[in-house]
């Protein structure tokens, strides 16, 4: 059996490699010509619009069980979030469908595992959020995904 190894870091890496790319970067530009990027934190003076995305453990690990393959299945959640300023949501589902897209065709790919598949589970909108004292509206898209751990 393969030693059990916690697959958070390289999901982790893996979708900021695919979101961190011009398709979806070239979106993110503020009013002021900054561009807001991709980060699994919110640096402080961010510009908006931005993406923030989140990995962790699902509750149910290993959902698929073993097959076909000899490694570890683990299911991991994905949460990807877009604040925008714009006072209609058009800008921040444009962000997200591109995000959307670029997660779900193909699966990212994740160092020392084979992604499996990907779901777009839901999209939920969580109306004007304060974020360092800037009104911003969030949205929000939330995944399962599945990798095996390849190797011995």
């Amino acid at each position: 059996m393969s030693p059990s190894y916690s697959a958070l870091s390289p999901v982790s890496a893996a979708i900021y490699t695919a979101l961190n790319v011009a398709a979806l970067t070239d979106l993110l530009v503020a009013p002021d010509g900054r561009n807001g990027g991709v980060s699994d934190v919110i640096p402080q003076g961010t510009p908006y619009p931005m993406v923030l995305f989140e990995v962790s453990d699902a509750a149910q690990v290993g959902g698929f069980g073993t097959k076909p393959g000899s490694g570890q299945l683990p299911e991991m959640d994905v949460r990807v979030h877009v604040f925008s300023q714009q006072t209609n949501l058009s800008e921040a589902q444009g962000i997200l469908a591109k995000a959307i897209e670029l997660l779900t065709d193909p699966p990212p790919a994740v160092t020392g595992y084979s992604s499996w598949a990907i779901f777009h589970d839901s999209t939920i909108d969580l109306g004007d959020q304060v974020i360092a004292n800037i009104t911003v509206h969030e949205i929000v898209a939330t995944f399962r995904l599945y990798v095996e751990q390849t190797g011995a």
